[in-house]
């Protein structure tokens, strides 16, 4: 047959969100006055589901009570939390406890409006019931204010489950990667931000609808002036604010995967619960595809990162302890320092290692007036994730048609094939290694490379046929990444999401495809009268006619070509086409061009580039827009 069917293979893409927090200082018995019970038990068993209100992954566990130690019980009850994973995705919550069958753990409970029950302080509240003479102890004086308490509540808890909703069972997943310090996945990958890589800076906005008593709003972006900077002390990535504005919801709510840090210095939607809590930070992240367990976030001296989608801070604007300015500034720059990826130092409120215990991200706020200011411990870690003197390469997705002929075309340059290029702040891209061993998927095609050059080979002779380009569907996909001989870039695709059959001229084939030949020719075999052969540039603009259908221009008007739009001091726009990529280069004696700025792949008719396009000395400069083939 000369055509043929073909169904679009999906890579799925898992996104889950990961929390974390400080948390004010307390004593024990501090915390046995808050907790609604206290019992000691035994996990049995963990399942996740969609909340059917609040939106997001939370899992339910089911824990064996087997001794009361404050309150009243059933002999079993249920625990809810926000984390978990189903159907690809997932949350993960720095206030989350773990949450294991099999472990027996002293669990100090309080209880939502909404009727279920939580763990108090999240890991805090979870404490292992034995191992060591301080368990012990612990389990003495709980007996002990047991014992004294007076009458028991007639009232037993249980807790609501949300049993009418579905769930899937969880299982305890993943294994060491040798990274410690960092927030880690139900499989162990950490996440980072990307934009360092490019030399862009990681906007933020900062939601100051309501404020600690006392703080002013020049006080609190000063604070989080000194966060941010501390940080980039320490790993050379740039912030830059976009503004102040309300987020309308709590800042974790914002499911927008835009790449942004959201700060909101306050909590009207109440994301934080009544505790001692000072204020959350997360982020979200993607695992890029299916066929990866990990690297769409780049590779940092031999650890696989996902990347990150967007980060935010919430903070407990009603504690008294925020309304100093110090402490304000301390909190900011450890729950930014969740954003990033950092996890808590250390979570043992007697901690005796003074570098664990004296760094920004240790889990209680010191309070003692260090502000914004990093330990020995906080530099090294985040390091991990962004490297300050050498960053990991950077590259792009890629989109090409395949043209198919009942002779496979495979000499005509440019035609199923596409040139892969990388770049790196501190590495010439030519010097920058291709690694092709990542998977593929997908019949309509193989692949095979020569140098930099990925080349397709069809795997049938087919109609046309196409697929969203948006979306995630394809008719072959292949992953590469680059190497800078430490780092490795992302996991980038390359998708083939249209197929154009081309059995013009007969038995040669030119890579014009036949649709594309009727559209702008109105006959699909070429000819030297209507100047439409691959060769021919019919419409005078210096571009041949094969060369309009791989820049996605039009072969017979001279005003659909690649050219400059708009020019300012500090923007300059040309015409595009869709999903191609395009570099703008300058030189000051029109012989020697370099590269100015990242390169940019189009989203729609245009793409713009940003930056000081003006000499700052006399002078001349040229700009020039070079097609990527």
């Amino acid at each position: 047959m000369r055509s043929l069917i073909l169904i679009g293979f999906l890579s799925f893409v898992s996104e889950a969100l990961v929390m974390a927090s400080s948390l004010a200082r307390t004593t024990e018995s501090q915390d046995m006055g808050a907790a609604i019970g206290i019992c000691r038990g035994r996990v049995i068993s963990v399942e996740a589901f969609r909340h059917p209100t609040n939106g997001g992954i939370f899992s339910r566990a089911k824990i064996q009570v087997i001794e009361t130690l404050k309150g009243a019980f059933e002999s079993q009850i249920t625990v809810v939390q926000r984390g978990g994973m189903i159907e690809g995705a997932g949350e993960v919550s720095g206030l989350a406890a773990p949450l294991v069958v099999g472990d027996e753990r002293v669990w100090f409970l309080a209880q939502r409006a909404d009727g279920t029950l939580e763990i108090q302080r999240g890991s805090a509240g979870a404490l292992p019931a034995a191992g060591g003479l301080s368990s012990v102890a612990r389990m003495r004086r709980l007996r002990l204010v047991s014992r004294t308490a007076g009458a028991t509540p007639t009232r037993a808890l249980v807790g609501e489950d949300f049993g009418s909703v579905s769930g899937v069972q969880q299982a305890n997943s993943g294994s060491p990667t040798g990274v410690t310090g960092l927030l880690l996945d139900a499989s162990n990958i950490p996440a980072r931000f990307l934009a360092p890589d490019r030399g862009e800076p990681i906007p933020y906005w900062v939601d100051a609808t309501a404020l600690p008593a006392g703080v002013s709003q020049t006080q609190a972006l000063t604070a989080v002036s000194q966060a941010l900077a501390a940080w980039s002390a320490v790993t050379g990535i740039a912030f830059r604010f976009d503004g102040l504005t309300s987020f309308g919801m709590s800042a974790a709510d914002v499911d927008v995967s835009d790449e942004k840090l959201r700060i909101q210095l306050h909590d009207t939607f109440n994301e934080i619960s009544p505790s001692s809590v000072l204020g959350v930070g997360g982020r979200a992240f993607t695992n890029v595809s299916s066929l990866l367990t990990a690297g769409g976030g780049g590779q940092v001296n031999g650890v696989e990162f996902h990347k990150t989608t967007r980060g935010y801070v919430v903070l407990e604007h009603g504690s008294p302890s925020l309304q100093n300015l110090d402490t304000l500034a301390e909190v900011l720059c450890h729950e930014i320092g969740h954003a990033l990826g950092m996890a808590h130092s250390s979570e043992d409120p007697s901690e005796t290692n003074g570098t664990l215990k004296q760094a920004i991200m240790y889990f209680q706020a010191h309070a003692d007036g260090r502000g914004a200011s990093l330990g020995t411990y906080d530099g090294p870690v985040v390091q991990k994730a962004h490297p300050l003197t050498n960053t990991p390469p950077y590259s792009h997705d890629r989109r090409l048609p395949l043209v198919s002929a009942e002779n496979a075309i495979t000499t005509v340059p440019g035609i199923n094939e596409v040139q892969l290029t990388a770049y790196d702040l501190q590495t010439p891209s030519s010097s920058l290694g291709l690694i092709t061993n990542g998977p593929s998927a997908g019949s309509a095609s193989t692949s095979s490379f020569v140098g930099s050059t990925l080349k397709l080979t069809q795997g049938g002779y087919y109609g046309d046929a196409f697929l969203d380009p948006e979306g995630n569907s394809f008719w072959f996909e292949k992953w590469v990444r680059f190497s800078d001989g430490v780092h490795c870039s992302p996991w980038t695709r390359i998708r083939v999401t249209s197929i154009y059959e081309d059995n013009q001229p007969s038995g040669n084939p030119d890579g014009m495809p036949n649709s594309w030949m009727l559209t702008h020719f109105g006959a699909a075999t070429p000819s030297t009268g209507t100047l439409s052969r691959a060769g021919d540039d019919k419409d005078g603009d210096g571009f041949s006619n094969l060369k309009e259908f791989q820049m996605g221009t039009s072969p017979v008007d001279a005003s659909s070509r690649l050219r400059v739009t708009s020019f300012a001091a500090n923007q300059l726009e040309w015409s595009a086409s869709p999903y191609r990529l395009y570099t703008l280069e300058s030189s000051t004696d029109l012989q020697s061009w370099t590269r100015f700025g990242n390169p940019v792949l189009s989203s729609g008719i245009t793409a713009t580039v940003s930056g000081s396009f003006i000499p700052s000395s006399p002078g001349n400069r040229f700009f020039r827009v070079v097609f990527a083939p």
